[in-house]
């Protein structure tokens, strides 16, 4: 037996029948995309340091970074979001603009099951349009792609990042992670953190805000099924970008794990364009949505 390399801890080879069974979930998602009027780009797998790092919150520490021959401080991308934002704020496309990419995507993290070091990223982004329309058009080019896939136990669910406005982003994380480890380990994390219940208690009194009455306003008006998504006051999701709605993708079949996520990010261009340019936007995880497919 010849005995040959292994790859990194959490990098992978994609053997022929997976990577053929990935390009027919890709272009079926894209299907759903481009009827509704997104259209693809693709940017570098590297960027300068300094374009990805102060846009994640704690999640920095999982960039891959490293110093070229030049001296430059580069890194590998993080995600899809950030290098969209730089691209908009280069070329100045007309908007709104609908974009979509697939991509590889690295983060220094803790390989566990469905989740690598290196992924595959499926992202739909709509830029310049602060309208609830283009919030609802995203949820809906969601919901339309694991249709299309032949999912059908899942639920999308969506909050406002403006629930948690007072609370610091540290109460934030451990609330957020409700689903993970269960309540009473978040109010334990809380009362550790010198907090209590009542802050949980607080967010989970909440209803939809306006903005999310009217965004569910847009999806009814799409044909959206009310059974496809509900209020989730406790998401919040943990990149610090997000702005007013935020959305995850669970799967049933997945033990209700998250397969994909997103939300509205309106402050992220201007950090590059120096303009306000509303956007919001929403990401598969490929290589989660291929273990509950093709198991």
């Amino acid at each position: 037996m010849i005995k040959t390399l292994p790859t990194p801890k959490g990098f992978r080879d994609i053997k022929p029948e997976t990577a053929k069974v990935k390009r027919e979930v890709i272009n079926k998602i894209v299907s759903v995309l481009e009827e509704y009027g997104f259209v693809p780009i693709e940017t570098p797998t590297i960027e300068f340091a300094e374009t990805l790092k102060g846009k994640y919150g704690e999640e920095e520490k999982l960039i891959y970074e490293f110093t070229d021959r030049g001296d430059r401080k580069l890194a590998l991308r993080y995600d899809l979001t950030v290098p969209l934002a730089r691209y908009v704020a280069t070329y100045n496309p007309p908007l709104p603009f609908r974009r979509y990419q697939i991509g590889q995507v690295f983060r220094g993290e803790n390989p566990q099951k469905g989740r690598f070091r290196e992924f595959t990223q499926f992202d739909f982004d709509s830029v310049g349009s602060e309208d609830p329309k283009e919030d609802a058009l995203i949820i809906a080019s969601a919901v339309k792609s694991l249709e299309v896939l032949g999912i059908k136990k899942f639920k999308i669910l969506i909050n406002d990042r403006s629930i948690f406005a007072g609370l610091p982003p540290s109460v934030i994380r451990i609330i957020d992670k409700i689903k993970k480890i269960g309540r009473d380990e978040v109010v334990n994390e809380l009362i550790k953190a010198g907090y209590s219940e009542k802050e949980l208690q607080t967010i989970e009194s909440n209803g939809p805000t306006e903005n999310l009455q009217n965004i569910f306003q847009e999806l009814e008006n799409l044909g959206i099924s009310k059974d496809k998504y509900e209020f989730s006051p406790t998401l919040a999701r943990g990149l610090d970008y997000y702005t007013g709605m935020i959305l995850e993708a669970e799967i049933e079949e997945y033990g209700g794990g998250s397969v994909g996520g997103g939300g509205r990010y309106d402050n992220l261009i201007g950090s590059f364009a120096k303009k306000d340019i509303p956007a919001v936007g929403f990401s598969f995880g490929l290589d989660r949505l291929l273990e509950i497919l093709y198991p």
